[in-house]
């Protein structure tokens, strides 16, 4: 078996093993076997405009990641997620964040691999979303701001495991990785990722895609993008209301939710 990566490609990040393809999946379900925790959803929690290529995190993006909260704490108590986000230092990239909520303790668990606090919008909107919640943000310092090596996504992964550690009371299981120490971790499952060329949606470098597309269109979105980079609901004048009038909004398709399930059980 070859593998589709070498072990300096993982530990240098030359490639972006984890973008737009089914190896993010495999690395996670490795992670995750031999435990009996549930395995993370990963979300995308951004608006997408037309032709831009930085997301923008807005009302519609903050709904529809309340729907999918609520709609799982239905089916269980805890959930853990792995929730990319547009980035706020670099035009076009996006960060990935470690998420956890617990419905019978009330918390909401965060970390951030830049060892800050939990987005703003994000904070504001799950306060009106969850207002018995108490928000706990771990703040360990795993990678740099100025020398963005982007491990963000696989740290995100060992923080929602060590998450689970804590809950449990395994706090000994704890591994706290910083960027270096989360590659060479994971080379174990990433050398068993085969190198099948012929397999959708394998990994295209992103300057192979461009040559496809026009100057024109990718000025446009280069434009575009430079916008939505600079773009933050927190600045918009009426921000507060348009925090409360996203989670009504929310709990209100969540209420239609709840009667289509009651119909359908009724209907059986």
């Amino acid at each position: 078996m070859s593998s589709k990566y070498t072990q300096q490609e993982i530990l240098d990040i030359t490639k972006t093993f984890i973008q737009g393809n089914s190896d993010a999946d495999f690395i996670q379900k490795k992670m995750y076997e031999g435990f009996s925790y549930p395995r993370p959803s990963r979300l995308f929690i951004f608006s997408q405009k037309k032709n831009s290529d930085h997301g923008v995190v807005d009302t519609a993006a903050l709904e529809e990641l309340g729907q999918i909260l609520l709609k799982n704490n239905l089916h269980a108590s805890i959930n853990a997620y792995n929730l990319t986000l547009p980035s706020v230092n670099e035009m076009g990239g996006y960060h990935a964040v470690a998420l956890m909520t617990d419905t019978k303790a009330n918390t909401i668990w965060y970390q951030d691999s830049y060892g800050i606090e939990m987005r703003k919008e994000l904070k504001d909107f799950f306060k009106q979303l969850f207002p018995k919640y108490k928000i706990t943000c771990f703040n360990q310092i795993q990678q740099d701001k100025q020398r963005n090596d982007r491990s963000c996504y696989l740290l995100a992964e060992y923080n929602i495991l060590d998450m689970w550690h804590r809950k449990t009371n395994h706090t000994q299981l704890l591994k706290e990785y910083d960027s270096t120490e989360a590659r060479k971790a994971v080379w174990n499952i990433v050398k068993l990722i085969e190198n099948d060329t012929s397999a959708k949606g394998s990994y295209i470098p992103k300057a192979k895609q461009d040559e496809v597309l026009s100057k024109k269109y990718l000025l446009e979105c280069k434009k575009n993008g430079y916008r939505d980079f600079k773009y933050s609901l927190t600045q918009e004048k009426n921000y507060t209301t348009l925090i409360k009038q996203a989670a009504q909004k929310t709990f209100a398709l969540h209420n239609m939710y709840l009667k289509l399930l009651e119909q359908n059980f009724f209907s059986k």
